[in-house]
């Protein structure tokens, strides 16, 4: 009897150790607020210089859902949830835009997590999130990089914190 009782638990304790392991669920909405930027700025003639920019009020609304699907990686047991990541300028009127994920075994407006790392693209704009210890960074790419020279947008790196706001 005894031999049948360890059995059956050895046997439902190893299909609870095979069911599927999936990250922590980040989904929310959060604001982000810029803390320091710099990058590059037009100067004089066809010159560049190094900048540093205002940051005073720059925030974002960052809304993150869980599409309730999962995707295996083959570096780690637990699987990543995928999510869409919306962001917007805080305070504007405008529409929150779905940043493109970079795995490829997502969809174009899909990006995979397992422990709220987060990295998309939009616009010429790469979105860094860690929803873990609640810290962005965002490289915008435009202007100095322009094959034909003419364009006199000021590339940047900025940096920040965010709050889960629901």
């Amino acid at each position: 009897m005894h031999r049948l009782v360890f059995s059956a638990w050895l046997c439902l304790a190893a299909a609870a150790t095979a069911q599927e392991q999936v990250g922590a669920d980040y989904s929310g909405s959060y604001l982000c607020k810029t803390i320091a930027s710099g990058g590059v700025a037009p100067g004089n003639g066809d010159a560049w210089r190094a900048a540093t920019f205002n940051v005073t009020d720059e925030a974002y609304v960052i809304k993150v859902t869980d599409t309730h699907k999962t995707l295996a990686l083959s570096y780690r047991d637990t699987k990543a949830r995928v999510y869409t990541v919306g962001i917007k300028q805080f305070g504007t009127q405008e529409k929150v835009q779905n940043c493109f994920g970079r795995s490829p075994d997502t969809g174009g407006a899909e990006v995979a997590s397992i422990d709220g790392d987060m990295n998309c693209i939009y616009f010429a704009t790469d979105y860094i999130f860690d929803f873990k210890l609640m810290r962005f960074q965002i490289m915008f790419r435009g202007g100095y990089m322009d094959p034909d020279g003419g364009n006199r947008d000021t590339p940047f790196v900025s940096v920040g914190k965010c709050e889960k706001i629901d």
